[in-house]
């Protein structure tokens, strides 16, 4: 099965469902199936007539349904798709392009003003087409969208299928923990992991769209998992309009990380407590949803309990770019709070030293022009993940820690900081906490959340004391508003926000002396 034969099944299926569904003007948009997979093909024999059969080619832009038409033309012709973070500055996203032998790129009208330093400074460019139905005044070897669609509706001859260990795309890692690495995925790659999520929808379920389009979770499980259910995908257009594009499409079903759990959480307990559930659903959720697939980050069970209040059921799941990304979830039939679910049918898991090692067809083929990365995460097929974990007697997988986060304490025990920042994190009066060795045992710096009139739930307003050292002091911070550490705050897979993420809004924060003799599960029982 290829991403392409996926599709067509869908066409086959669901042709005059709504596909797609967009704001324009303030009016809904929409496209069925048919549509979709018409314009998208029309890129693809478009890119064939072009001559860029076996190219690499970039897309750059917020999520449109253009972005999705071109990236969907280019993965199912003979072409890789290399999509890019819009966010990153133009100097990073051109050190991308270059670095993954791009020859051609699709380009969002918001990034115009990056037009000419793309063409000026990335050599193997050979056209660059905007996503826009017509363009006016651009340099040469610039297009519309339309242009393109254009000679693939008139050329007559369509792209062959790829084969299924072709490179469908190439997507890069955050580059958080060094430098960023391009992730190389396969036909096979990606339609085994569609195939191996059982999660199923009824055609037309509605899911709004929240995730950045560059992201495999977004990719992968919004969009050609949702495709694959004849799902109705709605287009966020800003993370600002979130809470507003959910009272307008009303969606069922929506793919969320951690932290945008916890900002609505905070706007749910800021809440006047008169309001009934009912209705506060229907103003914040648009009174349909009644499901959030999450990961990417640690969740605390209580949000789930939380949610549950507003018929809302939370499942975790647990991936990664190099896994196409997923590797477990819970499902609404087999869940079990805390965890990051069951592995997928076609993953194998085994545990070195706790570190959590996984083998399978999603696995990906390596990281782009990068061997020596590639011979350090892959052995004999198994891709070292970097995170610490267990399984329990009922299969369920969890996750502990990062293995270059752990801390060695001087007697000796090897000690997560997540596990205690996630728990001293889930009280509201807590904006961001790191966890880290010294003194001879642990120290927390936790920043104040800086939000008013916040209405605490009465499971918070009674932190156990015991919980933390009396022994706590002011510390100045450094000149980007954050505290020195002898750790860096960046993680990969646990942590709630990075910290250099943002600036601090905090003035100061406070520092907690955990020593070593301190009972670690008063810690991890915070409620």
């Amino acid at each position: 099965m290829l991403v392409r034969n996926i599709l067509e099944e869908s066409v086959q299926k669901f042709g005059e469902v709504k596909a797609v569904k967009w704001l324009k003007k303030k009016e809904i948009s929409e496209r069925s199936y048919y549509e979709i997979m018409e314009n998208a093909a029309s890129v693809r024999k478009g890119l064939l007539a072009e001559g860029f059969e076996g190219k690499h080619i970039a897309l750059i832009g917020t999520s449109s349904v253009e972005w999705i038409e071109s990236y969907l033309g280019i993965i199912t012709g003979c072409t890789t798709a290399v999509p890019l973070d819009a966010a990153l500055p133009c100097e990073d996203l051109v050190d991308l392009i270059n670095r993954s032998d791009c020859a051609a790129l699709f380009l969002s009208p918001k990034h115009r003003p990056y037009l000419e330093v793309f063409l000026a400074n990335c050599p193997g460019l050979q056209k660059v087409w905007m996503l826009q139905e017509e363009v006016e005044d651009v340099p040469e070897k610039v297009y519309s969208i339309n242009e393109l669609r254009n000679i693939g509706n008139n050329a007559s001859k369509d792209a062959a299928c790829p084969d299924a260990e072709d490179i469908a795309t190439i997507i890069f890692t955050s580059g958080t923990t060094g430098k960023s690495k391009g992730v190389m995925l396969t036909q096979k790659n990606l339609a085994s992991n569609v195939e191996a999520v059982k999660i199923s929808a009824e055609p037309g379920t509605v899911m709004l769209s929240v995730l950045p389009i560059h992201h495999a979770f977004c990719l992968v499980m919004d969009w050609l998992k949702g495709f694959s259910q004849g799902a109705t995908l709605c287009i966020n257009d800003s993370l600002l309009h979130m809470v507003r594009n959910m009272s307008i499409f009303k969606p069922d079903i929506m793919l969320m990380v951690p932290m945008m759990i916890e900002t609505i959480y905070k706007r749910l307990a800021a809440s006047d407590p008169a309001i009934p559930k009912q209705v506060l659903a229907e103003k914040v959720f648009g009174g349909k949803l009644h499901t959030i697939f999450t990961g990417g980050a640690h969740l605390d069970p209580y949000y789930i309990e939380y949610f549950a209040q507003y018929g809302i059921q939370i499942l975790e799941g647990y991936g990664m770019s190099e896994c196409s990304p997923v590797i477990s979830n819970n499902t609404p039939e087999n869940n079990k709070p805390g965890s990051i679910g069951k592995p997928l049918e076609n993953v194998e898991v085994r545990f070195e030293n706790g570190e959590i090692l996984v083998r399978g067809t999603s696995v990906m083929k390596g990281y782009y022009q990068m061997p020596k990365e590639t011979h350090e995460t892959l052995t004999d097929g198994w891709l070292h993940t970097g995170d610490k974990g267990y399984m329990d007697e009922d299969g369920y997988l969890f996750i502990n820690g990062r293995v270059k986060n752990l801390i060695i304490l001087s007697n000796g025990e090897n000690v997560s900081p997540e596990e205690i920042e996630n728990k001293l994190a889930l009280n509201p009066l807590v904006g961001e906490v790191i966890v880290t060795g010294e003194k001879n045992g642990l120290t927390a710096r936790i920043y104040p959340e800086q939000w008013s009139k916040v209405v605490l739930p009465e499971r918070h307003t009674n932190v156990p004391s015991s919980t933390y050292s009396p022994k706590t002091s002011m510390i100045p911070l450094n000149k980007n508003r954050e505290a020195s550490s002898s750790r860096e705050p960046i993680r990969n897979s646990m942590v709630r926000q990075p910290l250099s993420s943002r600036t601090l809004s905090s003035s100061a924060c406070f520092t907690m002396f955990l020593p070593i003799s301190f009972p670690m599960a008063r810690v991890l029982k915070v409620t």
